[in-house]
């Protein structure tokens, strides 16, 4: 994770094999976080088929998300590879794969 004034650089490699781990207690989620300032993350998610974040709203953040692999139900929209969902403070949201193969999603969690 870099500082806002340190400048950080990943290999499509590094990206791949940046080590997860699960998000809080849920089952089949797991988060990778390529940078992060405390206040802002860019990062991405793995949901698994058959799990789901579940509904959830942040107070400050907007929330930047891009499926790049597989496909999930986010907003009551079922989007695949290539779309992008903008989700502003305050708006519950979930990114649902409970009736897909699962997801890879990049986020931006900005302030």
């Amino acid at each position: 994770m870099g500082e806002t004034s340190t400048p950080l650089v990943l290999t499509s490699r590094e990206v791949a094999d940046r080590p997860g781990e699960p998000l809080g207690t849920l089952q089949g989620v797991i988060n990778h976080t390529l940078w992060s300032d405390g206040a802002s993350i860019a990062g991405w998610l793995a949901v698994a088929a058959g799990h789901h974040l579940g509904a959830h709203e942040h107070r400050h953040n907007s929330h930047h998300m891009w499926v790049v692999e597989g496909a999930a139900e986010i907003l009551g929209t079922k989007l695949d590879a290539g779309s992008y969902v903008h989700i502003p403070p305050g708006v519950s949201h979930d990114i649902d794969a409970r009736a897909t193969e699962g997801c890879r999603v990049f986020y931006l969690y900005l302030r």
